[in-house]
Parts: structure tokens; sequence; C-alpha cells
């Protein structure tokens, strides 16, 4: 027969493994519980940028054509100004005597 403290010892021991035991399975349970959230909510971020990533790049090509407009209008705008200053210089040379 062993002796009561090596009884004590063992069970001791035992009650410390199931705690360990019941430990590691708690937190591969939580594992398995977090994972697949995790992996959800970063497919659903990855969705999120990318679209905003097309509408950016959509805002974008529209700022330059939009662009392109304004610099034509201003370029014939210019064109028209002169167009007048030259015109009314003429005439103002006309009217010298």
């Amino acid at each position: 027969m062993t002796d009561p403290h090596t009884l004590a010892l063992i069970n001791q021991w035992e009650r410390a493994h199931r705690r360990w035991k019941r430990l590691a399975l708690g937190a591969m349970a939580a594992l398995l519980l977090v994972l697949p959230v995790a992996g959800v909510t970063a497919v659903f971020q990855w969705q999120q940028i990318r679209t905003e990533q097309e509408r950016t790049e959509r805002a974008s090509q529209e700022a330059e054509v939009l662009r392109d407009q304004v610099r034509r209008t201003l370029y014939y705008s210019q064109i028209a100004l002169a167009e007048r200053e030259l015109a009314a210089g003429i005439q103002r040379r006309d009217n010298k005597p």
C-alpha cells in the first residue's frame, strides 16, 4: 500500500490535470467560435474596401472628365475674348482720324 502523502500528491496532480484539460478544451472551443466570425468579418471588410476602391476610381475618372471639360471651356472662352479684343482694337483704329 502507498502512504497517504503519495496518494494526496497523486490526487492533487489528477485534479490539476483535469483543470488544465478543461482550460485547453475551453480555449479550443473559444478559438473555434472566434475564427469563423473573424473570417466572415474579414471577407465583409474586404468587400467594403473593394467597393470603396471602385467608387473612388469612378469619382477620379469623372473628375478627370470634368477637368478636361473645364479646360476646353476656358480655352474657348479665352479665344472668344481674344477675338472680341481684336475686333474692338480694329474698330478703334478704324474710328481714329
